[in-house]
């Protein structure tokens, strides 16, 4: 399962910023994120290294068997972040690809085996990751000892539904509450070409158009979101202009709001472990 995305950091081009993968990426990360959330919120999980797979487990037993990359861990007793190619687990190759990939693209943050942590670090990487595989699911799962495994997963069930003006109204409304984004503009141009919504501008603004209306979002001098606009169009029914909330200034948090992992205990595999 992928998005359309422009590719980033080939052989023939200059590496990638991390903060412009984080720009390209956040507003469609986080509207999968609630898609997860919404199918998988309370589910606890298992994964397979051997095999590549994550299973949600529901609490009425129902499994959802997704393929999964694996990508780092985020530990807070060496106070680091260690990528997946580093490998000190013997993992097959086959689950380290999206961590291998990101580290080809040249990306400065990616070819250093470990980094020093930091609280949004781990998200940020995880969204570089996904601008460049094209992969827009991830999972932050304790592995023990206060360690997080970051995994991005793909399976059927994880692709998002047709856009439509109230949830990506949502999106972008909530987006910025989740990563520093700094050029705001790229960033909603990226979730609007990634979700194969027409852009028009309009006085400097940016429409988005939908099948069910539009979304009118506007910028400050600086180039940050300064407001929102949407119009829903119903069939058989006249335009009704929506209340849109003002965007709320950027946080940075490890995780979009609503968190990826399961309310409830999930279960913990015994095949991780970490040196250094």
């Amino acid at each position: 399962m992928t998005e359309p995305q422009t590719a980033h950091g080939t052989a023939e081009q200059t590496a990638p910023a991390l903060q412009e993968l984080v720009d390209d990426a956040a507003f469609l990360s986080h509207e999968h994120q609630l898609h997860l959330v919404d199918h998988h919120g309370d589910d606890a999980w298992g994964a397979e290294m051997t095999t590549g797979s994550f299973t949600f487990t529901s609490a009425t037993g129902e499994e959802t068997t997704c393929r999964l990359q694996f990508l780092g861990t985020a530990a807070p007793g060496p106070e680091s972040w260690m990528w997946a190619w580093n490998n000190v687990n013997d993992f097959p190759d086959d689950v380290l690809r999206a961590a291998e990939k990101t580290r080809e693209t040249g990306l400065r943050e990616a070819t250093e085996a470990e980094l020093p942590l930091t609280d949004d670090l781990p998200y940020r990487l995880a969204l570089a990751a996904k601008a460049v595989t094209g992969s827009w699911t991830h999972y932050s799962a304790p592995v023990g000892g206060g360690t997080r495994a970051w995994f991005l997963l793909d399976a059927d069930g994880l692709a998002l539904p047709a856009p439509s003006v109230p949830r990506v109204v949502r999106v972008l409304s909530e987006g910025l509450l989740s990563v520093t984004v700094v050029d705001h503009r790229r960033a909603v141009a990226s979730y609007a070409a990634a979700r194969g919504l027409e852009t028009s501008d309009d006085d400097g603004a940016l429409v988005l158009t939908l099948p069910d209306g539009s979304v009118v979002v506007r910028f400050d001098e600086r180039g940050r979101i300064a407001g929102i606009a949407a119009t829903a169009r119903a069939v058989s029914a006249p335009d009704t202009e929506l209340e849109v909330p003002e965007p709320g200034e950027p946080a940075v948090t490890e995780e979009p709001g609503p968190a990826a992992e399961p309310a409830q205990e999930p279960r913990r595999r015994s095949w991780f472990r970490r040196r250094g």
